[in-house]
């Protein structure tokens, strides 16, 4: 019998393999987002070498199994249900784990057990398990009307916003500086955003990223600014105009945050599932 190894899939056969998770639509979103948001960074910028998918044995065009790395982060999914997802336990326990500081991973709930294999496996320590709503919304219930509010304007967020949008980021204290400075201008200069300005003096009032996977990310308001709507205003605009392009919005929202909940839930946003964040390092 052969020994599992981990088997890269090469860039261009990523749209193949994201094409895999349109099936039963939109029960494998999560996949689908994340690995197309990664080939739409491939097409945008030559600086997203690091950036690599391996699968088990070669096996995704069966299973859907895949575990892709960038930096500090792990990123997995699995379609085979029917063998209880061994084929991601088999392939996480074969991770490099001891090469890491920390690896970070989100990961559907449905993914856990196979995960704790590994964690069990290679005595891995969990530093942080924090659990999220996975919000989601269909282009197809979107209102096509703009959202405007008198004195203000919609406009994507720019690089030279980066340090604004750093110093309200609720993870400032989870990251380190140098890792939470790029991690920000690479979703700002990658991925779609969109931010709420005065017309008058171009301030941000309000503002959301989307982050690695697609998800709606980084939703933040001023404080001098909070409880006027603005947060609603930014979710509805963003979910519109990715409609437009033809997309559906998501997002993950920390379960014990009931405020952002209802205000996702408002936006007509439907929880689907739960989304694990978790971080591990070796013991010792």
């Amino acid at each position: 019998m052969t020994d599992n190894q981990l088997v890269e899939i090469l860039p261009e056969d990523w749209p193949e393999l994201c094409a895999l998770f349109r099936r039963n639509w939109p029960e494998h979103v999560f996949a689908y987002g994340l690995v197309s948001n990664y080939i739409k960074w491939k097409q945008k910028s030559s600086m997203e070498t690091n950036v690599q998918i391996f699968s088990l044995n070669g096996t995704w065009p069966e299973n859907g199994t895949f575990l892709l790395f960038d930096e500090f982060e792990i990123y997995f999914y699995s379609m085979d249900v029917e063998s209880g997802y061994k084929s991601l336990s088999d392939a996480l326990c074969l991770v490099k784990w001891e090469g890491y500081r920390e690896v970070s991973m989100d990961f559907l709930e449905k993914h856990r057990a196979a995960l704790d294999v590994a964690i069990s496996e290679k005595s891995l320590f969990v530093a942080k398990d924090t659990l999220t709503n996975f919000y989601y919304k269909s282009k197809e219930v979107v209102a096509r009307d703009k959202v405007d509010l008198e004195g203000l304007r919609f406009d994507r967020v720019m690089v030279d916003q980066l340090d604004h949008i750093y110093n309200q980021w609720p993870l400032r204290t989870s990251i380190s500086q140098d890792s939470g400075y790029n991690l920000l201008k690479r979703l700002i200069l990658l991925n779609e955003s969109i931010g709420l300005f005065n017309t008058k003096d171009g301030s941000m009032l309000s503002w959301c990223l989307r982050d690695q996977t697609g998800a709606f990310s980084d939703l933040q308001t001023m404080e001098t600014h909070l409880r006027k709507g603005y947060g609603h205003a930014v979710v509805s605009e963003f979910s519109r105009r990715l409609a437009v392009q033809g997309e559906d919005s998501y997002a993950f929202v920390l379960a014990s945050n009931e405020r952002s909940c209802k205000l996702f839930e408002s936006c007509g946003f439907t929880q689907i599932t739960h989304l694990h964040w978790v971080v591990v390092r070796q013991n010792g």
